[in-house]
């Protein structure tokens, strides 16, 4: 699994207010420790930022981690042209629009990587998202041929593999596919409905039902081990094409509790955190359409990941690791996901 991921892309016009911003509900306020952890992030995004529009160092000048700092950026109001560092973001848009390719791939030519199809996914979401909220006809035109490319690489099973063509699959591809074509379809761009239902079906089927003596987690691929971060992923991406109630997700979210910040076991995979932080936080929050019981699960797991994110936070605003840009946008899109401010985290 890769660590990107993320959302965002537009430049241009001014934006003085966001449609889909809805109240807060007073249970989901941010505390004030979150709230200064994240102003200290969003400043060290803002500050590092090179003059090209990307970050120094892990990645920091893929199309993916670009991305992802920017929507860092936007969740907390810091749009194209207005915003403490609207510019930042603009710089960071036009990165992305800059690395776009004829065939519609969101992925600099020049870089090396086994996985274009992590960041064309988490491009094409920024896109979709940034559509939506400035009406950029150059974000219209990108997101356009980026669509396109996803459809034309699904294969048989309905999953999608590292590269832009059809060929084998795996769960984490697949699942950011699945989120570009939804916040796609929700900005208003006509997405075949047969693509998300075929790709829903292969999510469903890397999961380990409690049915058939599993764990309820998600496998990488069909028939695999469960894993925190996949299984984060695959609840996320049902959620978010309309299948908030499926057996899939309750016992997904289950089988998320029983790993830490909910208890003391850690993730399986500690190098994916950072990934699995931000979709369990989705899931998580997502699964409020439950009921009593989600608004329970959501009650517990936010808090403890506030103490926890807040605990791991160096004294500048960055999140350390190899990817540090990468880190601290995924810490603060965790934080702030009750903000609601992007159309893919409304319900």
């Amino acid at each position: 699994m890769n660590r990107i991921r993320g959302l965002l892309l537009a430049i241009a016009l001014a934006v003085t207010a966001c449609p889909w911003v809805q109240a807060l509900d007073s249970e989901e306020q941010l505390t004030p420790q979150a709230a200064a952890a994240v102003k200290k992030a969003v400043d060290w995004l803002g500050k590092n930022q090179k003059p090209d529009g990307s970050w120094p160092h892990g990645q920091g000048n893929s199309t993916g981690v670009v991305a992802a700092c920017a929507i860092a950026l936007m969740s907390q109001g810091h749009l194209p042209g207005t915003g403490e560092y609207g510019v930042q973001c603009a710089k960071a848009l036009q990165y992305i629009l800059t690395n776009a390719q004829p065939d519609g791939l969101l992925y600099a030519q020049w870089m090396s990587s086994h996985g274009p199809m992590y960041h064309h996914g988490l491009a094409t979401l920024a896109l979709a998202e940034a559509w939506g909220q400035t009406g950029d006809r150059r974000l219209r035109e990108a997101l356009r041929k980026a669509i396109d490319l996803i459809c034309s690489t699904q294969n048989q099973k309905g999953g999608w593999r590292y590269q832009p063509k059809i060929s084998d699959d795996d769960l984490s591809v697949t699942v950011m596919q699945l989120m570009a074509l939804r916040a796609a379809r929700d900005a208003g761009m006509d997405v075949p409905k047969e693509v998300i239902d075929a790709g829903i079906e292969y999510v469903k089927a890397c999961h380990n039902a409690k049915g058939q003596g599993k764990d309820g987690g998600f496998a990488y691929t069909p028939g695999g081990g469960s894993g925190y971060a996949r299984s984060g992923a695959g609840v996320t991406s049902l959620q978010v094409a309309g299948d908030y109630k499926a057996a899939e997700v309750v016992e997904g979210i289950e089988y998320l509790n029983t790993f830490a910040p909910v208890t003391d076991k850690k993730q399986d995979n500690e190098e994916w955190y950072f990934y699995g932080m931000y979709y369990t936080a989705m899931g998580m929050y997502q699964a409020q359409s439950l009921g009593a019981q989600g608004k329970r699960w959501w009650n517990a797991w936010y808090p403890a990941a506030i103490r926890e994110l807040c605990d791991k936070q160096q004294p500048d605003g960055k999140w350390k690791g190899a990817w540090e840009a990468y880190n601290t946008s995924m810490a603060v899109l965790v934080l702030t996901i009750p903000y609601r401010y992007l159309p893919i985290y409304q319900r």
